[in-house]
């Protein structure tokens, strides 16, 4: 599903300022798709939140959950190409806590997942999504994370890449359908308004194809949100750096079917849970999220 007219402050190319949406200080111990080290508490069953659960849910005891597998520090796969270890992973494994049951990972290309959410393939998806007012239209949204957009260039920048207009006219990787995608033709709305060629956007699949692109000299950039691409700098700072600091602070949230509120509600109080039993915290400083942090659980706050 491809959104449009994100609010990123084109005209004025306004940046937020890191304090208010940094890109994560990425723990250096956290490399070759290794997990990071910290201590994270377990949590018991809540069996008053458990019992909001949709009645088929609790009976199966299992949540099937889409997500597009290759978005670090987000959701990744181990070394064994099964477990799938990052924020989302953990915090699916603390919702499931609370709720008494599994949360269960599916892999999927990032833009079918609303559509597989909508034809009942999965109950919801974990997966790094923004919360916009577009995909309102067949999901609602439990928000649990903030974050910001940039781009990432070759070391050593060598087009002198440094704001969004000098995106124009170059070669720019995104994934599919994914925030990078929709903040593409934003800017590119842009610079034919300023007379300048568009972004010649190469939409691929998965994120780690963007990152190939890059390094292949197939793409002068690539183009996301600023958590995952700080974490592919830090992975390798030989080949990549941050070509701009984060602009639009934007809502990342939970989406669920519109025709099952009861799943969203009982999503939503459990998220609040994990944050009151201070395991949000735990994660957030786990995965070097701390910046990215978001009170409560509000629904649909995406614009």
């Amino acid at each position: 599903m491809r959104i449009r007219h994100l609010p990123i402050a084109l005209v004025t190319l306004t940046v937020i300022a890191t304090a208010g949406c940094a890109a994560p200080d990425e723990d250096k111990s956290a490399s070759g798709g290794a997990e990071p080290t910290a201590k994270v508490s377990t949590l018991q069953r809540d069996d008053a939140i458990a019992a909001k659960l949709p009645a088929d849910i609790r009976s199966a005891g299992v949540v099937r959950v889409a997500s597009g597998v290759s978005f670090p520090p987000m959701e990744y796969f181990d070394t064994d190409n099964r477990t799938v270890l990052g924020f989302d992973a953990d915090l699916g494994k603390a919702l499931g806590e609370v709720l008494g049951v599994e949360f269960k990972f599916q892999n999927t290309n990032f833009d079918g997942i609303i559509g597989g959410l909508d034809a009942g393939r999965y109950d919801l998806g974990l997966t790094s999504m923004i919360d916009k007012k577009e995909r309102q239209v067949k999901v609602d949204f439990v928000d649990y994370l903030n974050s910001g957009v940039t781009f990432m260039v070759a070391k050593g920048n060598p087009e002198n890449l440094t704001e969004q207009m000098d995106l124009c006219g170059r070669t720019v990787a995104v994934e599919k359908s994914a925030t990078g995608d929709i903040v593409a033709d934003d800017i590119s709305a842009e610079c034919v308004k300023k007379g300048k060629d568009k972004i010649k956007e190469l939409p691929l699949p998965e994120q780690v194809g963007t990152l190939q692109a890059l390094s292949s000299k197939r793409a002068d950039a690539v183009l996301a949100l600023d958590l995952t691409l700080a974490y592919n700098v830090k992975q390798q700072p030989d080949d990549f750096e941050l070509g701009a600091e984060p602009f639009g602070l934007l809502p990342v949230g939970i989406p669920i079917p519109k025709d099952n509120p009861e799943l969203r509600d009982a999503v939503a109080a459990a998220l609040v849970k994990v944050q009151e039993s201070g395991q949000y915290d735990q994660l957030l400083a786990k995965w070097n999220l701390k910046d990215q942090a978001l009170k409560g659980a509000p629904i649909n706050k995406g614009k």
